[in-house]
């Protein structure tokens, strides 16, 4: 059900996430579950609210816990085709993950917790780059719960991708459903979904919708009107499937699961224990998650990593090229499957998007070499795009 808030709510919800310290972020959402229209349509609203007040509480104890001592830093600027967070319970191998497939050099040592700040590197990919992040370890807290440390529950929601990893030589199933538990507490599924939706803030652009299915009883008009209501000028709307006006501030106010492509990397495969424990892990997965065997000892496997990441993000390299060339861009566009012209146009340039007259495509989604094509055309991996303005 619609949530139907007021202006002055929408208006508290903006404060609240415009605040900058924890203790600010708990007000200004205090103010905001006063503000809701107390009605069946707004419950789910009213919960998601009240356990974002308890985490940011919860969050506030365990950094008073810890005292002064060394805490992730909060953003890592995304860099490359996609950003990916690693993350695990502590002697997985994440560390040594990150230093076997990127030119990182994190801290690598025989006694847990490590990594104490996000540690990020380049993974090369044919002719892409993925930003890969190492989070710090998960931490046990109370009933045995595995918790992420400050920051780390941000850059997951933040990023494009996941790779989880767990030790085969371990628990490897035991220490998958933690991981995953913690994701699930911080809004984040590792499944997709049927319909979904994000919503990326940008400095300017103004509203931009790209859609990769169909808007369900509402309009692109619709939409940005809803965006402007939140007090959001600019941002990159992004839909997958059948999305509604509902399902869009649903994304807005955060009520609904993040899905993030996930990669399950199942490290020290050169352990003796290590064939049981695979047969259990896929047995679990039962092709639910991609799982990738490695070995960070060997090498076992670690070539194969960019290609899973590839495949789980679901990306398109298109290649540009100006009328009358004789060679496309070196550097393709990075997008995701589904992505028409239109689409293609307006990330490149607003003015080029308006000023569309047609497009000649190379590559497989075409019948023959140099097809003309409109705004509607989905592109495929490895196209050449010629847009005529």
């Amino acid at each position: 059900m619609p949530a139907n808030l007021t202006a002055e709510a929408k208006a508290k919800w903006n404060k609240a996430q415009q605040a900058r310290t924890p203790k600010e972020k708990i007000t200004a959402l205090q103010e905001f579950l006063s503000a809701i229209p107390k009605h069946k349509g707004n419950e789910r609203v009213r919960a998601q609210t009240k356990r974002k007040i308890a985490l940011l509480k919860t969050d506030i104890q365990t950094r008073q816990r810890r005292g002064a001592g060394r805490v992730a830093e909060r953003v890592v600027q995304k860099a490359g085709a996609a950003q990916i967070a690693i993350l695990g319970p502590t002697k997985v191998g994440r560390s040594s993950l990150l230093a076997a497939v990127t030119a990182a050099r994190p801290v690598i040592a025989a006694y847990p917790y490590t990594t104490k700040e996000f540690v990020p590197g380049m993974l090369r990919f044919e002719d892409l780059q993925f930003q890969l992040v190492e989070a710090p370890a998960l931490v046990p807290e109370e009933e045995g719960r595995l918790v992420f440390q400050e920051g780390s529950a941000d850059l997951v929601r933040n990023c494009d991708g996941l790779v989880v990893m767990v030790d085969l030589g371990g628990e490897p199933v035991e220490q998958l459903e933690r991981t995953l538990a913690e994701l699930a507490r911080s809004q984040v599924s590792t499944t997709k979904v049927i319909s979904n939706a994000s919503v990326v803030k940008t400095r300017s652009g103004g509203i931009q919708l790209a859609t990769a299915g169909r808007l369900v009883g509402c309009t692109r008009d619709q939409v940005a009107s809803l965006l402007k209501s939140y007090a959001i000028t600019n941002a990159i709307v992004r839909t997958f499937g059948d999305v509604s006006l509902d399902d869009i501030e649903d994304v807005i106010l955060e009520t609904n699961l993040i899905y993030k492509p996930t990669v399950v990397v199942a490290n020290k495969a050169d352990m003796p224990n290590a064939p049981e424990n695979i047969k259990r892990l896929v047995d679990h997965t039962d092709s639910r998650m991609r799982v990738l065997v490695t070995s960070c000892l060997t090498g076992l496997a670690l070539g194969e990593l960019g290609k899973r990441l590839f495949e789980a993000l679901d990306l398109v390299r298109v290649y540009t090229k100006q009328p009358n060339a004789s060679a496309p861009s070196p550097e393709p566009f990075t997008i995701k499957s589904g992505t028409t012209v239109g689409d293609l146009s307006r990330q490149i340039h607003t003015a080029l998007f308006r000023q569309f007259r047609y497009a000649r495509v190379w590559g497989k989604s075409v019948s023959y070499e140099g097809e003309r094509v409109g705004m509607g055309h989905i592109l495929l991996d490895k196209d050449i795009v010629e847009i005529h303005a």
